[in-house]
């Protein structure tokens, strides 16, 4: 809103909208509304005459009155077909009959102009322009040029948007002269393994573009063949028929493949000393992944019981992988668990092992539980030494000499020992021994 205090009036000028946005050929309306009646409305709009508009007048050059009046204190206008040459502020004056100035209204009228295409550039790679190494760091920087209104620049990898850390705050360098302005970008990313082949994306969004403009650099990552989860457990072989044990390696470049059975050595291509074992070469399967095949002619017993060792490696390092295979089908939720939890291989389960076993596992957590239990709450053989009541001190009217009284209602005292259950303060019992004294017998002369 625009205010303008002119006598004692103070004149709100309304305009609906602030800002458009169209692209040239489309149609434009704006309207400047104020509280009291109207003697004139008059529009000045870039690269046009100006025009004096009311309800009564028929649309000239294109531009015809909107609004409900000057009666009623508007002032708008509808432009047919926009032009480039429309971009810019539009501005509306307006007459009132007790303002010596007129109050006026201002528009941003923008005309989409498309911006050039995006420009990505990327940094060099550690030993190569484009070719880079595991945790290299990639800087890329994407420039959108002389768009109106300014492009929005989105960074992807393939269909993933990249957000936050990484990404600076956009930079816009304005051209005064046409209105036109430009946008700058840069990324930071250290590179990993899972960013071999993917596509480094900047993408443009504009409202003149029909659809998003792209510049895209396809990367390049070397890396030595990943570690896996090992041993790697193959399961629903049979015995006496053929089989495949397949590993997939992920590694850029290509590794070499080598494999190695009960201490033969078998290289990629080639076959062991019987016959019966066929190492295939890798399968390139796109992305840095490659399938390695060993085809066993006929599976025996020995197989189940044998480490298949697959060596791949390539210029930036070596892995191994041990493979177990087994004829069990493959095991589902806690026979699986247990299989890799307990490193359990070559051992062929069926239910009721798998039952035994979880039970066993229910008994020792049990029994840590109980002796945890018993020595947090001093049970058990985790109780406190036992006390002897001591019943010799004397009660009241003791042996010290104190008044009279029954000597054997005397005071127990705890001490350190055993208490013997059966002595109550009776003399007939030595401490610790249950049997009684036996009084002896005095000889008398008859």
């Amino acid at each position: 809103m625009f205010f303008l205090f002119s006598g004692s009036l103070a004149v709100v000028v309304d305009v609906q909208p602030r800002e458009s946005v169209v692209l040239p050929g489309q149609n434009v309306t704006f309207l400047c509304k104020v509280g009291v009646p109207l003697q004139y409305c008059r529009v000045d709009i870039p690269g046009m005459s100006t025009f004096n508009l009311n309800n009564k007048l028929p649309p000239r050059g294109g531009v015809s009155y909107y609004g409900a009046g000057l009666s009623a204190g508007q002032c708008g206008f509808t432009l047919d077909s926009v032009q480039e040459i429309n971009n810019g502020k539009v501005k509306c004056y307006l007459g009132i009959e007790t303002e010596y100035q007129e109050p006026f209204g201002s528009m941003q009228l923008t005309v989409a102009r498309p911006p050039r295409q995006p420009e990505l550039d990327l940094s060099r790679g550690t030993d190569s322009l484009r070719v880079y190494k595991m945790h290299d760091t990639l800087h890329a920087s994407c420039v959108i040029r002389d768009g109106r209104p300014v492009a929005n620049i989105s960074w992807y990898l393939d269909d993933e948007l990249l957000t936050g850390e990484g990404l600076s705050m956009p930079t816009i360098v304005d051209l005064a002269k046409e209105d036109l302005h430009s946008k700058l970008q840069n990324l930071t990313r250290v590179l990993q393994p899972s960013d071999n082949g993917k596509l480094l994306k900047c993408v443009a969004t504009h409202p003149a573009l029909p659809e998003n403009n792209v510049a895209a650099r396809q990367l390049d990552v070397k890396y030595p063949p990943l570690s896996q989860q090992n041993p790697i457990d193959k399961f629903g072989y049979e015995i006496g028929k053929s089989g495949i044990i397949s590993v997939v390696v992920e590694a850029n470049p290509k590794p070499q493949i080598e494999w190695t059975i009960r201490g033969e050595k078998i290289r990629e291509g080639n076959v062991d000393r019987s016959g019966r074992i066929e190492a295939e070469s890798a399968q390139d399967k796109g992305r840095g992944h490659y399938v390695a095949n060993l085809r066993i002619a006929a599976i025996n017993k020995q197989d189940t019981e044998t480490q298949f060792i697959l060596t791949a490696y390539n210029d930036m390092g070596t892995q191994e992988y041990t493979v177990l295979i087994s004829t069990s089908p493959e095991p589902e939720g806690l026979k699986k668990f247990i299989y890799k939890r307990y490193n359990i291989h070559g051992v062929e389960f069926g239910a009721s092992a798998i039952v035994a076993i979880v039970a066993a596992i229910l008994v020792v957590f049990f029994l840590v539980f109980l002796t945890v239990f018993a020595w947090k709450t001093d049970r058990w053989c985790f109780s406190g030494g036992a006390h002897v009541i001591d019943y010799t001190s004397g009660g009241v009217g003791g042996a010290d000499g104190g008044g009279g009284g029954d000597h054997h209602r005397s005071t127990p005292r705890v001490v350190d020992g055993v208490d013997n259950p059966h002595h109550h303060g009776s003399q007939e019992y030595i401490n610790g021994n249950d049997h009684p004294i036996k009084e002896k017998k005095i000889d008398t002369a008859v």
